[in-house]
């Protein structure tokens, strides 16, 4: 296992002129710091992977290693729908001194069942860090089913899996077929239902924003519900327009980053920034 508890999803910060923004990535990556989550994933969907360019990749895993402290675990977003590049990015991650990888179903090519165990069969023989594997079916249009996944975590370095599948009988199938073996949230207003389930953690969105309470969700199940009750709101507006556009907007609302990101994301709408605006003030008050 690479981590159990709190794994903030985090974004990437960008210029006005949409460049890396290095002095605003040390200020997030202090601020989760400071609030004790267990891990930190760059690179993956919230940190806008696909525009990001492999020298761009390089800088930041480099960047982000050399501040983060040993209690803390580095993860990097490796998935492709290409298998070779897939294996590219898990080795260069590996090099580079990450903890572990996060990877991601193959999108577009929609391959079938058995076309996804050897998918992460051959990652498994050609590298040699630990990585979670990634189901998100809303974004890739491909779901790994229970049977697969099973076989999937008899692999050598698959130490996880983040399950976005917000189907609750296929989460229930999963930790009926995946016993003993590590699963995390990969959906924030579902976290309540995957610590009931006894799930190692989540690879979460909200705690960009919230940290504190997102780790302090997991230590009993009273926490746990009071945190279901409270954010049920405001995590599902995080996903009003695709992620990370709405947490983006929040982030720049608190002075953390500017409000920028690579096309084709455009800026949250105004009618969706009210909505936040308004929640944001109630759980100040609260």
């Amino acid at each position: 296992m690479i981590f159990k508890g709190v794994c903030t999803a985090l974004v990437t910060p960008f210029t006005s002129d949409k460049k890396i923004d290095y002095i605003s990535l040390k200020k997030l990556i202090k601020y989760q710091i400071d609030n004790n989550v267990d891990a930190i994933l760059i690179l993956g969907t919230t940190g806008e992977s696909s525009t990001i360019t492999l020298d761009e990749r390089e800088q930041i895993i480099k960047f982000a290693k050399n501040i983060m402290p040993s209690t803390c675990k580095l993860i990097v977003g490796t998935g492709s729908n290409d298998t070779k590049k897939a294996i590219q990015l898990t080795n260069q991650a590996s090099n580079l001194g990450a903890d572990g990888c996060l990877i991601v179903t193959p999108y577009y090519n929609k391959c079938t069942q058995n076309g996804i165990f050897n998918h992460y069969n051959e990652i498994s023989q050609s590298t040699n860090i630990p990585y979670i594997v990634y189901n998100v079916p809303s974004r890739t249009g491909f779901n790994i089913e229970p049977k697969t996944m099973q076989k999937i975590s008899t692999l050598k370095n698959v130490v996880g899996l983040k399950e976005a599948n917000g189907n609750i009988d296929h989460i229930l199938s999963m930790f009926a077929n995946l016993k003993n073996f590590p699963i995390y949230c990969g959906n924030d207003n579902l976290s309540h239902v995957f610590y009931g389930l006894n799930g190692s953690g989540i690879i979460s969105v909200t705690s960009n924003v919230f940290p504190s309470e997102v780790k302090k969700s997991l230590q009993n199940t009273k926490q746990s519900y009071l945190y279901f009750r409270k954010f049920f709101n405001f995590n599902n507006l995080m996903f009003c327009e695709p992620n990370p556009i709405p947490v983006k907007y929040v982030l720049f609302k608190k002075n953390l980053i500017k409000n920028s990101l690579r096309q084709p994301l455009e800026v949250l709408e105004n009618k969706h920034k009210k909505l936040i605006d308004i929640e944001i003030k109630k759980l100040e008050i609260e």
